[in-house]
């Protein structure tokens, strides 16, 4: 029984951090580019995409625009710092209809790295990856703590 526990206090530990440093590097990521430039893009094609996984169907928005930066043209396609999902196909054609074929957006590169681009700066999910991370750890905190204080005779 002691060696299940170890494992799965050692799993929980260790995604547990891993969620906890991805939320933080996202954070961080975020931060750092409200000072990014911006420059006019055009948006160039645009779908709703289909996902299957093993027990649901799910969607999401493949977007692809064209922007110059420091006199280089780049393709991105990415709307943010976050994979957008929904479990809705109009929710997904929601955001699809918000970047029009041909029209104009604004983009947000990284200016040591222009191909790094995003049209929105936002990443919602960091903040629920922290407090995740953050619970997992203090539930096997807690699990080592008690483990501690009631030893297996």
């Amino acid at each position: 029984m002691r060696t299940e526990m170890a494992i799965g206090m050692t799993a929980g530990g260790l995604t547990g951090a891993g969620l906890l440093v991805g939320g933080i590097y996202r954070r961080n990521r975020l931060a750092a580019s409200q000072s990014w430039p911006r420059t006019t893009g055009t948006v160039t094609g645009g779908s709703v995409v289909r996902e299957y996984s093993s027990d649901s169907t799910g969607y999401s928005v493949a977007l692809t625009y064209e922007y110059v930066a420091n006199g280089v043209r780049y393709t991105g396609k990415r709307i943010g710092f976050s994979r957008r999902a929904y479990s809705r196909k109009s929710q997904a054609q929601a955001e699809l209809d918000r970047y029009p074929v041909n029209s104009g957006v604004i983009v947000y590169f990284n200016p040591g790295k222009p191909a790094d681009a995003v049209l929105v700066r936002e990443s919602p999910d960091s903040i629920v990856l922290i407090i995740c991370g953050i619970a997992l750890l203090g539930i096997v905190m807690a699990g080592l703590l008690w483990d501690f204080l009631h030893p297996a005779v």
